[in-house]
């Protein structure tokens, strides 16, 4: 299976906050294109700047035009796979048996040559071990028609409930306790007028990037 691929494109759109004329400066100097050209880039119609990049590589590169000020996108390569071709198949007969199974030939193993020297007198027996001895002298074997365990009846407790009542159906069984509420003093609180801005916003001065050391080296 063939490595996905990548491509990056481009619809004329910068970074947000960024400078449109810097933007296009900065354009000029990482593709190396003269101004008349980089005009027709951000007419707004997608172009493709770079295709068939690998993973890492077309991270590195949107990374690198996002710090210049440039929108691009990374779109997935689709990859489509050849199939495989069927001009040489045959179909054989029904019935037709495709694969045999192989026996394998016997093999006769000359075994005359084959000496088998044994001192049976060295032979030891080896001891076998001795059952374990048990104390069975305290264990009784009655004869008895009736059953070993004897079953005890237990008796059912009674319980007294005379002191016991029951309310009528509707009744209050527990009191919530009210909880008072809290007396917070509101004097000293004020209300601006209608429309009034109570932030004021800092504006923050675009940063200027100095790129002239970025390059682009992607194959």
């Amino acid at each position: 299976m063939s490595e996905q691929t990548f491509k990056i494109t481009f619809k004329g759109k910068t970074i947000r906050d960024a400078n449109l004329e810097r933007v296009k400066s900065n354009f000029s100097k990482l593709f190396k294109l003269p101004p008349a050209k980089v005009e027709i880039m951000f007419d707004g119609k997608e172009r493709t700047l770079k295709k068939e990049l690998t993973l890492e590589k077309a991270n590195h590169l949107r990374a690198v035009l996002k710090k210049a000020g440039i929108r691009v996108s990374m779109v997935k390569n689709v990859v489509v796979e050849q199939p495989q071709g069927v001009d040489d198949w045959e179909l054989n007969e029904p019935g037709t048996v495709i694969l045999r199974p192989v026996k394998a030939p016997e093999k006769h193993i000359e075994t005359s040559h084959i000496k088998v020297d044994v001192d049976f007198d060295a032979l030891e027996e080896k001891p076998q071990p001795e059952p374990p001895q048990v104390d069975i002298d305290h264990i009784e074997i009655t004869e008895a028609d009736g059953p070993i365990v004897t079953t005890k009846e237990v008796e059912i407790p009674e319980f007294d409930f005379n002191d016991l009542s029951v309310e009528e159906v509707g009744s209050i069984i527990v009191h919530h306790k009210k909880i008072e509420t809290p007396d917070i003093p509101t004097d000293d609180l004020s209300l601006d007028e209608t429309g009034k801005k109570l932030v004021d916003k800092n504006h923050v001065p675009e940063p200027e990037i100095d790129i002239s050391n970025i390059s682009l080296n992607v194959k």
